[in-house]
């Protein structure tokens, strides 16, 4: 089958489960793992609207839908004053970096707003939670250079040496550092490249949303949003990245 064939199958599933994101009464419990589902098959039904049917503001849409959802959830345990939920931790970082990559600073900043800034130990890992924080603050409209530092001498601290092309990216974007950014995100694309190989080495189930996201990286077009937003030049295609992902919406998103 086609993914654009699945696209109606995908579309009903997110329908119904999104009814249950948008009411107040949907057990709590419950809501972090739907939201986790969801958003990525909003992520997978863009990514297919944009490769199957060169709809780039279908694809737009439904990664807004997808950041907000996970703002949706977070505002229900905010107003449950609930701290510690599993799926809360801000190492959870794909639908804001949806959010970004649609250009909805909106909702990211939403996002960011509701989500823990201390590291729920146990929930997430220190290295993904100091990534979290970063580009949380990379789209702040007033960027704390000292929290900034310190999040990076904890990010390096918690990889204990290793390399990680995100802690590259992250740092040469918030240097302002062109050669470094240009290196660092040709890394991180390389990093993506060994994680599908790594994934078809297992025989990871090809589902829609697994396929679908081994050909547009949307973490990778949130990079690119970010460091342009910044000041730095970016090219207009990249492996994974291409430029019709990038265009400007022409649609308004019509709400939920």
């Amino acid at each position: 089958m086609k993914l654009t064939e699945y696209l109606e199958i995908m579309s009903y599933d997110i329908a119904f489960w999104m009814a249950g994101v948008r009411d107040p009464e949907f057990p709590l419990e419950q809501l972090g793992n739907v939201c986790t589902d969801v958003t990525a098959k909003l992520r997978a039904a863009a990514i297919i609207s944009l490769l199957g049917k060169a709809d780039s503001d279908t694809f737009f849409h439904n990664l807004i839908r997808s950041g907000r959802c996970r703002q949706k959830y977070l505002n229900r345990l905010r107003e449950a004053d609930r701290i510690g939920d599993h799926h809360q931790a801000s190492g959870r970082v794909d639908p804001f970096l949806d959010a970004v990559a649609a250009e909805d600073f909106v909702t990211a900043r939403e996002i960011v707003r509701l989500s823990p800034h201390e590291w729920l130990q146990g929930h997430e890992y220190e290295d993904d939670y100091c990534y979290a924080q970063i580009v949380h603050e990379l789209i702040s409209a007033q960027t704390s250079i000292t929290r900034m530092n310190f999040l990076f001498t904890r990010y390096e601290a918690a990889l204990q040496g290793a390399p990680d092309a995100r802690l590259d990216v992250t740092r040469a974007i918030a240097e302002r550092d062109q050669p470094a950014f240009e290196t660092a995100f040709e890394a991180l694309l390389a990093r993506r490249t060994l994680q599908i190989d790594a994934e078809k080495a297992r025989n990871k189930i090809e589902e829609p949303s697994v396929v679908a996201e081994r050909q547009v990286y949307i973490e990778g077009l949130a990079m690119l949003r970010i460091a342009g937003r910044l000041g730095l030049p970016t090219q207009g295609d990249y492996l994974y990245c291409p430029s019709v992902a990038r265009i400007a919406m022409q649609k308004p998103f019509p709400g939920e």
